[in-house]
């Protein structure tokens, strides 16, 4: 045990200089609320936690530095939570100068950043609360995030020209034979999206498109389908900022087809707003989702307000799901720590 603990500070001893080399910043936004979920339990909840570490380095280019970007959840509030308490969600590496920026590894999509994360007013954020219905989050019912947050991508981001910004990203996830047994050459997914700011607005556009094998999807992955299965999402989403008042919009397309000619065909809008007296927030959402297959009409509204401490902050948050929907209305008094 001591020669463990020996070998571990000479480690680290030896790794801070190295450290100390690159403009690098620790981060973390912890997250635990009382929970109370309608015909459920009330109890203590993680309410998407993370922390991560990021930076640039000098790359002895002029005009062009280096940057690296990790973090993971840290999920701790229940003891079921612990097997996934590490699990990445961000780690990619990249460079950025007057040219614009290149990323490669796991990051945000434009369809993600720029569509969804308008609305994503609520600090909670998983798939039945604060992020309902994001139609770039999932491929054939499976949680892929293919348009959110993916493992395999490459992704260009343009200067800004007078408020207008290009980002464009592919996704190059298998890394299997395909049936012919030819090595897979193809791309996954790619996402292009346009995003222009003025006069205290910005409009945002977005279109991804999702291809894959089901014999080029390892089971292990990040995605396990079962079928071949493509699909289209486009997105328009809308900002506007008024002193202490936030307004946002947005509204998604998507159309997906499978290999048995299942074909889904969903829209989804949603409206946002924010007011927020020093450091008191209040704000409020609607959502509306429709499958045209399916004959799948949805609703979801939410109420919250924050009040921040430093760089912490408390929250009451409740979320009303459509009672045809199979997730529960929630209701969440959290505290959360930003550092």
């Amino acid at each position: 045990m001591k020669k463990s603990l020996i070998a571990l500070a000479v480690a680290g001893a030896m790794t801070a200089p190295m450290i100390a080399q690159a403009d690098a910043t620790l981060y973390g936004s912890f997250r635990i609320g009382l929970q109370k979920v309608d015909n459920g339990d009330t109890g203590v909840d993680d309410q998407s936690s993370r922390f991560g570490i990021k930076g640039d380095i000098d790359l002895g280019l002029d005009g062009t530095k280096g940057l690296f970007h990790w973090e993971a959840q840290a999920n701790n509030a229940t003891v079921s939570d612990q097997s996934t308490a590490l699990n990445s969600r961000l780690h990619y590496i990249g460079a950025q100068g007057d040219w614009g920026k290149l990323l490669i590894g796991k990051q945000y999509h434009p369809h993600y950043l720029l569509i969804s994360g308008p609305t994503n007013i609520f600090n909670p954020g998983d798939g039945g609360y604060g992020e309902r219905f994001n139609l770039g989050n999932s491929v054939a019912g499976k949680a892929g995030h293919f348009m959110k947050r993916t493992e395999g991508t490459v992704a260009y981001y343009s200067p800004k020209m007078n408020g207008f910004q290009f980002i464009g990203g592919a996704v190059l996830l298998t890394d299997g034979d395909d049936d012919d047994n030819s090595i897979d050459s193809t791309v996954d997914a790619y996402n292009v999206a346009a995003t222009y700011s003025a006069n205290n607005v910005t409009v945002s556009a977005s279109y991804g498109h999702i291809e894959l094998d089901a014999a080029d999807i390892d089971a292990t992955a990040v995605v396990d389908i079962r079928q071949d299965v493509e699909k289209d999402v486009w997105g328009l989403a809308a900002q506007y900022k008024l002193d202490a008042l936030e307004l946002m919009a947005k509204y998604e397309d998507a159309e997906t087809e499978e290999a048995n000619g299942d074909i889904a065909d969903e829209q989804v809008w949603e409206l946002a707003a924010r007011y927020t007296m020093g450091a008191t927030s209040v704000y409020a959402r609607y959502a509306d989702y429709e499958n045209d297959t399916s004959d799948t009409d949805l609703s979801q509204w939410g109420l919250g307000v924050q009040q921040k401490l430093g760089k912490g902050r408390v929250f009451a948050e409740y979320v009303d799901n459509d009672s045809d929907d199979t997730n529960e209305d929630r209701a969440v008094l959290g505290y959360r720590v930003d550092f």
